[in-house]
């Protein structure tokens, strides 16, 4: 009979500490009876044996043997896995990472993240290579709950800005439902009576709350929120926003006077099918969005906007995920980040009231690899020509 491989044997008793077969402080069975049961060599069971102590799933303790348990995961190969869909605000994270990381002796490894590629290929990934933890922006409402379970059993995951369904991990994020009630307030504040809603509508739990935080606002002003000013233009599986729910709306007599993006890069289409219908902004329609990631004028006025802090979510995110890889067997932490209203034209507010050198207060501070995307439309945008929204996505 052929004798098992050491990675067989590896896999074998993974399976038994992941399962609670073997329970995290027991003694693995010794070499003499793992040498019996797989019918293996000393050699190959030790080895078997080393590699689960270097992938962190036990400890090699003096004098009594190897116990099941993640052991000090420096151990492990010092690379970590940033696993994102690669936006403009993760490209820039993604360096403030690298450089830290490159600090502490360690390396950041961009494993990916897409609908084609899954959150649970990439953690796979990481897991079959033995990385230090990962750094995940979640994009998935409906991943596979069991396995992500496993892969934070197995490997410290810091997760930014929402939760990685199917695990309790660290998270960093910021108070999105207050976020969307600063916004929506500010239109208040600006005269608005009739707000609209609009961007993206998806099972995302930071979406659910920003919409929360815009009917919080609208109630505790005296206002009343209406079905049919609900106008989202995309949702979970789609790639391209679909102009027409907001802009038959802003076609009727009744149309709102006030305009709500839920997320900053779904700006550029709704301004779009303001100017189609042929209103001023912000005379007609004034606009605000949660997220200042975007540079965008119209006649010259920019967008108010909510302004996340993303150097502190990198920061705490940073401390988070060393202090994870040193102590990985602590509750998961939740942390909130500041964020900020970026006050400029197009909400309505006199130039008296804007927010003074908005670039010094917005997003990320210091020079950016990378640059905002822009759009610049005037009121006489020919609205014949090519789409502003062409590269929103990209």
């Amino acid at each position: 009979m052929l004798r098992n491989s050491y990675q067989r044997i590896a896999a074998e008793l993974r399976k038994r500490i992941d399962a609670g077969t073997v329970e995290s402080g027991s003694l693995l069975p010794t070499e003499r009876e793992l040498q019996g049961e797989f019918e293996a060599s000393r050699s190959t069971v030790r080895r078997a044996l080393a590699h689960l102590v270097e992938s962190g799933y036990a400890q090699s303790v003096p004098n009594r043997g190897v116990v099941a348990g993640r052991a000090n995961l420096s151990r492990r190969t010092g690379n970590v896995a940033l696993i994102d869909s690669g936006s403009y605000v993760l490209r820039v994270m993604g360096m403030r990472f690298a450089e830290r990381l490159r600090d502490e002796g360690m390396y950041l490894v961009h494993l990916g993240g897409s609908v084609e590629y899954p959150t649970e290929y990439a953690l796979q990934t990481a897991l079959d290579n033995d990385f230090s933890g990962a750094i995940v922006w979640p994009y998935r409402s409906f991943p596979d709950n069991e396995f992500i379970s496993r892969a934070a059993g197995q490997l410290p995951i810091v997760s930014l800005d929402h939760r990685l369904e199917g695990a309790e991990t660290d998270l960093v994020t910021f108070d999105h439902e207050t976020a969307a009630a600063d916004a929506t307030t500010r239109l208040i504040a600006q005269g608005c009576r009739r707000i609209a809603v609009t961007g993206m509508m998806d099972a995302l739990e930071i979406t659910h709350q920003r919409f929360r935080g815009y009917m919080r606002a609208m109630f505790a002003h005296g206002l009343q929120p209406q079905p049919r000013d609900f106008v989202f233009c995309m949702t979970s599986g789609t790639t391209d926003p679909d102009p027409y729910p907001l802009e038959s709306r802003l076609r009727k007599p009744d149309r709102p006077d006030g305009l709500l993006v839920l997320q900053d890069f779904l700006v550029p289409p709704a301004v779009e099918a303001a100017l189609r219908c042929g209103l001023s902004l912000p005379h007609d329609l004034k606009v605000t969005a949660l997220g200042d990631d975007i540079d965008l004028t119209v006649d010259g006025v920019g967008l108010t906007a909510i302004a996340f802090d993303w150097d502190s979510m990198a920061d705490e995110a940073f401390r988070l995920l060393l202090d994870r890889i040193a102590n990985p067997n602590q509750p998961a932490r939740t942390r909130i980040v500041p964020h900020r209203l970026i006050v400029r034209g197009l909400c309505g507010a006199p130039r008296e009231a804007w927010t003074p050198a908005p670039e010094r207060l917005s997003g990320f501070g210091g020079d950016l690899p990378v640059p905002r995307s822009r759009y610049q439309y005037t009121s006489r945008w020919d609205v014949q020509g090519d789409s502003a929204t062409d590269s929103i996505l990209k």
